[in-house]
Order: structure tokens, then sequence, then C-alpha cells
């Protein structure tokens, strides 16, 4: 088998074994669409907090022009 072939197999392999990983090792295996769904849901919301807080520190947010200044 050339170098190249090794290379492309040992990457999808491994890909798959840590995919594989991740999804087991999160203490959650299941296959309940409507649990997995609450599961993204949360991880999604986690990730707009994250980027929300990322902004602000940064300094790059705008005031809402919702909340009213005290």
């Amino acid at each position: 088998m050339p170098a190249k072939q090794k290379t492309f197999l040992s990457t999808v392999i491994s890909s798959i074994l840590c995919a594989a990983a991740l999804w087991s090792l999160t203490g959650c295996f299941t296959t309940d669409k409507y649990h997995n769904k609450k599961h993204i849901d949360t991880i999604k919301q986690d990730i707009s907090s994250m980027h929300k807080d990322i902004d602000r520190v940064l300094g790059l947010d705008e005031p809402s022009p919702l909340v009213e200044e005290q």
C-alpha cells in the first residue's frame, strides 16, 4: 500500500475513533433523539453565552437598545 493511502487511512480511522470516544465518554450515550436534542440545545446555548462573554471582554459588544440604563 502506498504511503499516501496509509496516511489517509490512518487519518480516517483515528478520526472515527476520536469521534466515537468523545461521544461515548460524555457519560450520556443514548439513541433517544429527544434526549440528544436537549443536550445539543444546551451546547448551543453554552457556545452562544461563551461568544457573548468573549465579545464583552474584547469590547466588541454593543449595548442592547432593549435594556434601560441605570
